[in-house]
């Protein structure tokens, strides 16, 4: 059977992270006191690690390290800027906020974080149903990091060897993702 253009909302095997003061979930946003006398950029690294290690533990990823670009020391309240965090080869990066006078931040991921053949099998799963006759999809191997609202490409692949990409459309958290056959 042909593969058929056909857009379709979902939930990928995607890790988003961000965190709050109860920690509810790991998609929640994240508060975090960074210190008085200036911000503390080290404190800072090792509270956004410790809540990427808790989100990734589900593929078995560890944070190998986060820099935050020290904008000043006494930042505003308001000032944002962007962490990067390192984990299995990937760039993942953290928009911060300082959220008051002291010190205090909220950080949450810019980018979502796919683990490639869980991605697939999801995908394998849901265009099969949809379409009514099995499929394979590729989406490649090991993590890719996606800004979210950007873009993912895999191959579906009927029994007859038809083919066509399958873009997936990375969601903010808490949102599913969006996929669609194109040509």
């Amino acid at each position: 059977m042909a593969l058929k253009l056909i857009p379709h909302t979902r939930s990928a095997p995607a890790l988003v992270a961000s965190c709050a003061v109860m920690l509810a979930s790991p998609l929640a946003a994240c508060q975090v006191s960074a210190s008085t006398g200036g911000l503390d950029y080290n404190k800072l690294e090792t509270a956004i690690t410790d809540e990427l290690n808790k989100s990734y533990s589900s593929i078995s990823q560890n944070v190998s390290s986060v820099d935050c670009p020290e904008q000043s020391p006494s930042p505003a309240k308001g000032d944002k800027f962007v962490c990067t965090a390192e984990v299995g080869g990937e760039k993942v990066r953290v928009e911060t906020t300082v959220t008051d006078d002291d010190y205090n931040v909220h950080f949450g991921t810019i980018d979502t974080l796919y683990d490639l053949p869980k991605t697939a099998t999801s995908l394998t799963g849901d265009l099969s149903d949809q379409l009514g006759f099995p499929v394979t999809v590729d989406c490649g191997d090991g993590l890719k990091a996606v800004e979210v609202g950007k873009t993912l490409d895999c191959t579906a692949t009927s029994a007859e060897g038809d083919q066509r990409t399958v873009r997936l459309t990375a969601a903010p958290v808490g949102e599913s993702d969006k996929w669609e056959l194109v040509d």
